[in-house]
């Protein structure tokens, strides 16, 4: 259940669906079973705040935060 911003860095509690925005992430698992499923969805929420300049991954077996949007180096706007 989500309680908290996906944020390790903020402290922001969930309260509502409509502050914030909700990530549905496919975890993938390794399996060795043919039969069994080897991704699951699970979702996570960031704050308002976070939510604007951030976005949740999977990303080298965990989850994690990026940034929303990359940054452009000096110089290379054109």
């Amino acid at each position: 259940m989500v309680s908290k911003c996906a944020n390790p860095a903020c402290f922001a509690r969930f309260r509502y669906l409509r502050q914030g925005r909700v990530f549905k992430v496919e975890i993938k698992t390794p399996s060795h079973n043919p039969d069994q499923p080897n991704s699951r969805i699970e979702h996570f929420w960031l704050c308002d705040d976070c939510s604007r300049v951030m976005k949740v991954v999977w990303h080298n077996g965990a989850i994690t935060t990026r940034p929303r949007y990359l940054a452009l180096k000096a110089g290379a706007g054109g």
